[in-house]
């Protein structure tokens, strides 16, 4: 996608003009039905008394390719290729306000004297999930045909990384919406996340330095 061709604004849409075909309008309708559907979704599963984010994830994948998104007059219209690049940027500028909130939020005092027992949960966690993914990776190599391609052991600790990693931001969300995020299980919990975190992106540097040799 070529963003400098991208036009931002339009002439209006009594002048001829489609909106859709602006990036700045058509951003507008993508946030205005992003929360809709997501606020929707939320409000429904409040009798439910899930999280929030849990209606936002569901909203994700309702708008994406897998419901939606394979009508392709709604993906090409509502959510064309070439509007992902901003609509991508807007999302992240979210995530790094809403993580810097976090950020303000945590005591890292009360992190570290719950350290030994993060790390605990932490290495626990990960060595759990990365041996599941490993044996993932041995039943279903064959059906993948970058599997195949790939050694055992890359393939089997790619599938291993990516079973153990923690969506950071998604447990933040969760706790700072169950207000737990100041209590010692929140803590214990982002404590853990984040080591979690450490540990997998050193793994798939270690994946990555493999498949380049």
């Amino acid at each position: 996608v070529n963003l400098t061709s991208i036009q931002t604004s339009s002439n209006g849409i009594w002048l001829g003009d489609n909106p859709l075909d602006y990036a700045f309008p058509l951003l507008i309708i993508q946030t205005i039905l992003i929360i809709l559907l997501s606020r929707t979704l939320a409000f429904l599963f409040k009798p439910l008394r899930q999280p929030r984010v849990v209606a936002e994830i569901l909203g994700g994948i309702l708008l994406g390719p897998s419901a939606l998104g394979r009508w392709e007059g709604f993906s090409n219209g509502v959510f064309p290729k070439w509007s992902t690049p901003i609509l991508e940027s807007v999302a992240n500028m979210g995530l790094i306000f809403f993580l810097f909130l976090i950020g303000m939020e945590l005591d890292l005092g009360s992190i570290r004297r719950n350290g030994r027992r993060a790390a605990a949960i932490g290495i626990s966690g990960i060595g759990a999930t990365f041996g599941i993914g490993a044996a993932v990776a041995l039943a279903f190599r064959r059906t993948i045909d970058a599997g195949s391609r790939a050694s055992y052991v890359t393939y089997a600790i790619f599938m291993g990384v990516a079973m153990s990693i923690t969506a950071f931001p998604v447990l933040a969300r969760i706790l700072a919406e169950l207000e737990l995020l100041k209590t010692r299980v929140g803590e214990t919990a982002m404590a853990a996340a984040a080591l979690n975190d450490v540990v997998a992106w050193i793994f798939l540097a270690l994946v990555v330095a493999l498949v380049g040799n």
